[in-house]
């Protein structure tokens, strides 16, 4: 599996435009053979970054993704919204047998308190 998550830094004044541009990739990216994810968030302390996480079934799939016409369509629209350095990262994940948890591997998660009595599980 390959995952690549990137982070997209933009006017404020065109945020809203931006965001709709890339939730319209992802969108259109979700139904290609081999996207098993593609999410879309903004940051909680810098909310003018957008953050694409993207999960592929393998690099194949990963590259038909980049040769597709809805990422022409979005690289031909975002670089004058975009304002500073547009980061991307790519993790390849492999599982061997020995790597593989079994149900006896399973652990309880503690749930973390948050303030105001909300609690995360």
């Amino acid at each position: 599996m390959i995952i690549v998550k990137g982070e997209i830094p933009v006017k404020t004044d065109h945020r809203d435009e931006a965001v709709a541009l890339v939730l319209a990739l992802a969108e259109a990216s979700r139904s290609e053979d081999g996207c098993l994810a593609y999410e879309v968030y903004l940051q909680a302390e810098r909310p003018e970054v957008i953050v694409v996480w993207q999960q592929w079934h393998s690099m194949e799939a990963l590259e038909c993704h980049f040769a597709s016409d809805h990422v022409d369509a979005f690289l031909d629209a975002i670089p004058d919204m975009i304002e500073g350095q547009v980061t991307s990262s790519r993790f390849e994940v492999r599982a061997s047998d020995e790597q593989l948890l079994t149900t006896d591997d399973r652990f309880e998660t503690p749930p973390v308190l948050y303030g105001d009595e909300v609690i995360m599980h």
